[in-house]
């Protein structure tokens, strides 16, 4: 178990880094978002659903144990949420990621990536 735990929190200080860089500028200021699983072959939208919520709710119950162990606790439950799918998933990415101490330290691993900040969320999110 402690193996796992230790590859599960070196995999998220890879990934996690890797997506927020990875993101479009307008992430959380755009709402008509177009799913990535339009773009997939409708044989392969079930499993691509289905491996990508498990992982979601794998990142969820790392980012919630980072909140009282070392790591990216915050960040690591932004990324589960954005994984897995649910009515009002995008409102509350903003409103986590649209946190002025989270946002700045996202905008600072974009800056060094030398990828443009993400614009900030709309003052109704």
């Amino acid at each position: 178990m402690i193996i796992l735990s230790v590859l599960f929190w070196i995999g998220t200080l890879i990934v996690v880094p890797l997506v927020i860089v990875w993101l479009p500028a307008d992430y959380l200021a755009d709402e008509d978002r177009f799913p990535v699983r339009e773009r997939i072959p409708s044989i392969w939208r079930y499993p691509y659903l289905i491996v990508k919520n498990i992982f979601g709710v794998l990142f969820i119950a790392a980012g919630l144990a980072m909140l009282v162990l070392p790591g990216q606790g915050l960040l690591t439950l932004a990324l589960g949420l954005a994984l897995i799918n649910f009515p009002g998933k995008h409102r509350l990415i903003q409103r986590i990621l649209g946190q002025r101490r989270v946002l700045s330290a996202i905008n600072r691993l974009r800056a060094r990536a030398k990828k443009p900040p993400l614009e900030k969320p709309p003052a109704a999110a």
